[in-house]
């Protein structure tokens, strides 16, 4: 079982989004850790940023793209064209790229389940 932590995580992001910006690319660790804080509130599991279980990682990386393309929309990053991976998207960013990769995300973590507890008072 091979586990990544945030760090990891924001490194794959940064491979695959080319052209972030210096002030964004600073904050990965923190925008994983972010997408990690509402994969846990999704699901009610407990992920440890520094090592995320390989059933949660696609869904974590999908997030954590999300939180980057979102930024990057809010600061109308004015490229032709950005690639993520082998996904190229012409004339800037389209409005809702985010927002499909946060839903991929979400739905990823929606197959996996969610966890909860169950209590029982006597009284």
């Amino acid at each position: 079982m091979v586990t990544y932590t945030t760090t990891e995580i924001g490194s794959i992001v940064y491979n695959l989004i080319e052209n972030i910006p210096v002030g964004i690319s600073g904050t990965l660790t923190i925008l994983a850790n972010q997408a990690v804080n509402s994969a846990n509130n999704f699901t009610g599991a407990n992920i440890n940023i520094s090592s995320i279980n390989e059933s949660y990682q696609p869904a974590i990386l999908h997030l954590t793209i999300a939180n980057v393309l979102k930024l990057m929309e809010a600061q109308g990053i004015g490229q032709s064209a950005i690639s993520i991976g082998e996904l190229s998207i012409s004339r800037g960013l389209k409005i809702g790229t985010s927002s499909d990769f946060e839903a991929l995300g979400y739905k990823e973590l929606n197959e996996l389940g969610q966890h909860m507890s169950f209590y029982q008072c006597w009284g």
